[in-house]
């Protein structure tokens, strides 16, 4: 550090420094002599002087090199005041190992929340980890004394680390003393120890896990299926929390179809599981869906998330709302999963307006031309959900859908029923970071209009989403900072009444244009 001029308080606040930095400009734009000759001590030529420039001659003027040396020295000092528990929070969100290790010395002070269910679906923090794939936090959490066995406390039951671990993670688990239940046996595929389980005690079977589910929901494979359904395992048993049965939740997960179970799915059928209209199109059972279609036509305009796989309370959406998507139907779940042969035949049997919907979905404006020159006026008479299908693919950040869908006429402000309810497209795009959605509505004057619309069940702007968003979302493309800085271009306003939280990146976003 060089000499300072100025002294930096103990106990330094860096929003405290920003507004230092701020007066600074400020008095400087205005001719003070002093703020003039502070400037121009650091900066002698520069012509034109912005808050950065400012920043960095009072980061000088305590001795730092840069503005980026005096926020780092102020967050060690914020860093020694906060409490250990806050710490320990904030190092198990950011899966910051060190840290984690940096607290050992203060294991007693964490006694009472290392394994408290302070973390999402009331889970303490090896539950909350468990599933990313990082053996480093796991073992940080282990050497702080965190209990491989705690589960989450969720209503509908509680998750066990193993219930989501892979790999080199659930390995060591298992070595810190982990122990598995039913679920965890057959979601590891380990059929020697889920065998001497059910020779123990044949009611293991039906043993609940995380959500309520059973062992079957857990499967992996077809030997531990097989294992399970000789021992008397209901094949479409549904879990509490989704109600759900193995089948349907074998989908896996709708960011990431690699990880669906869709061969074991298949085979439960034919083992005798049931199939409704959605899992026959997913797992690409043609015949079945052509029989179902031909008995009834209007299982085309059955939703995911609507009518019987609604949210129904204390219970949360039906699987599918995760597995397919928010607010698809039949048609989107066949596509969704690439089942070429099933949409074809769904197509032949479905109307105009669900075809037109289907060649949004895969943004394919040619077809999606031609319906609609086949069909004038079929987007202004769209109502119902058909006519929220433009929010819909802002929810999945599906951007050709979403470019298409404008220039077709869909309108943006149409109110989300889905997942937060009463939000436009833009909220939608911004909660899922998705920068082409934004731009793309940002292009029309239907979605400009909408910065500074508040949805109808939070009162939140798009920016307001945005920042929700980026600690929530999980899309793992989405980019919250950029689309903050879209929406703030755009003419957003930061709504200081409201403590929302944020991304730093979206707070960094945020700190440019407040200056």
């Amino acid at each position: 550090m060089a000499p300072a001029r100025r002294a930096l308080p103990a106990h330094a606040n860096l929003e405290q420094q920003r507004k230092l930095a701020k007066e600074l400009l400020s008095d400087f734009r205005s001719g003070d002599a002093n703020a003039v000759a502070r400037i121009r001590a650091e900066l002698p030529d520069k012509q034109r002087i912005v808050l950065a420039d400012a920043q960095l001659v009072l980061a000088r003027e305590y001795g730092f090199a840069n503005w980026a040396a005096l926020r780092a020295h102020v967050a060690a000092q914020q860093k020694q005041t906060i409490s250990a528990e806050e710490r320990f929070r904030r190092a198990v969100q950011h899966h910051d190992a060190d840290e984690l290790r940096a607290l050992i010395p203060l294991r007693d002070e964490l006694r009472s929340i290392i394994d408290a269910p302070a973390f999402g679906f009331d889970s303490p923090a090896l539950v909350h980890v468990a599933g990313s794939d990082d053996v480093e936090i796991i073992d940080a959490l282990l050497a702080l004394g965190a209990d491989p066995n705690r589960r989450s406390s969720w209503w509908a039951g509680g998750f066990h680390p193993l219930h989501s671990a892979d790999g080199a993670v659930a390995e060591r688990l298992l070595e810190g003393g982990a122990i598995p239940d039913a679920c965890a046996a057959a979601r590891l595929d380990r059929i020697d120890l889920l065998q001497s389980m059910l020779d123990a005690d044949p009611s293991r079977v039906h043993e609940r896990g995380g959500d309520g589910q059973t062992p079957l929901h857990f499967a992996r494979s077809r030997a531990v299926a097989d294992l399970l359904l000789e021992a008397g395992a209901d094949i479409d048993a549904t879990d509490r929390d989704h109600r759900s049965t193995p089948a349907q939740w074998m989908l896996g997960d709708a960011q990431d179809p690699a990880k669906s179970r869709l061969s074991l799915a298949r085979y439960l059928v034919e083992r005798g599981a049931s199939a409704d209209i959605f899992l026959a199109a997913a797992l690409g059972l043609t015949s079945l869906v052509r029989e179902m279609l031909s008995r009834d036509p209007s299982l085309l305009t059955l939703r995911t998330g609507r009518g019987a796989y609604a949210e129904k309370p204390p219970s949360s959406y039906h699987i599918y709302f995760w597995t397919i998507g928010q607010n698809l139907t039949p048609l989107h779940a066949a596509v969704h999963f690439h089942q070429n042969e099933t949409v074809a035949v769904m197509r032949e049997l479905a109307s105009p307006t669900q075809r037109l919907l289907l060649a949004c979905h895969a943004g394919d404006r040619g077809e999606a031309l031609a319906i609609t020159r086949a069909n004038p006026g079929l987007v202004a008479s769209l109502t119902g959900d058909d006519r929220r299908a433009l929010t819909d693919e802002a929810w999945l950040a599906n951007a050709p859908a979403v470019e298409l869908m404008l220039e077709l006429g869909f309108d943006p402000g149409v109110r989300s029923v889905s997942g937060p309810t009463g939000g436009t497209a833009l909220h939608c795009a911004a909660w899922e970071g998705s920068v082409p959605c934004v731009e793309a509505l940002l292009r029309y004057p239907s979605g400009r209009a909408l910065i500074e619309t508040r949805d109808t069940q939070y009162g939140g702007t798009p920016l307001g989403w945005c920042r929700h968003g980026s600690l929530n979302c999980g899309n793992p493309n989405a980019d919250h900072a950029s689309v903050a800085r879209l929406l703030l271009t755009a003419g957003a306003r930061i709504d200081r009444d409201r403590k929302l939280e944020a991304s730093d990146a979206v707070f960094a976003v945020m700190k440019e244009f407040e200056s």
